[in-house]
């Protein structure tokens, strides 16, 4: 079989395959479900201080030619459920995986550095959702440094609208 480890930032990925912020990965039950598919890595559907609406007004996903849209929001339940279960559940098929748990976080700094406490045991990495912060770079640098306490790597998810 092809060898498809990939190592970004320290961490080692069985493959480049990760799921994207979302519904795939919105508990822990689905994100052992996307391992058992074979995901490389898991990136947690982001978690803000406030959980967002369940109520999406739909349609909120669409196919498009090449790709696939979601308007959906960060995660519906909230940090405590999170970090009381969800992460625990993740964390555990990851480790028991060999592979690394990314925990998706949003959106400023300040919320970064109370989320950051909460779920540090259980990240290998963290990526934050700067998309809403807007087209001031000074917010997003912010939440970068916020993240960068820990001393484990951040990725960016940056804005898919032009000149944002």
């Amino acid at each position: 079989m092809v060898d498809l480890t990939v190592e970004i930032a320290g961490l080692k990925f069985r493959n480049p395959v990760l799921p994207a912020a979302g519904p795939p990965v919105r508990d822990g039950v689905r994100i052992k479900k996307c391992i058992e598919g074979g995901a490389g890595g898991i990136v947690t559907k982001t978690i803000s201080i406030k959980a967002a609406d369940p109520l999406i007004p739909r349609p909120h996903m669409a196919e498009v030619r090449g790709g696939f849209l979601n308007t959906e929001l960060w995660s519906e339940l909230p940090p405590k459920v999170w970090a009381e279960k969800e992460l625990k559940i993740a964390r555990e098929a990851t480790r028991a995986a060999g592979i690394p748990l990314i925990v998706s976080l949003g959106y400023r700094a300040d919320e970064i550095s109370k989320l950051v406490e909460m779920f540090d045991e259980y990240a290998d990495a963290y990526e934050l959702s700067v998309h809403y912060i807007g087209r001031d770079p000074t917010p997003m640098m912010e939440a970068v440094k916020a993240a960068k306490k820990t001393g484990k790597p951040v990725f960016l998810k940056l804005s898919p609208h032009p000149g944002i």
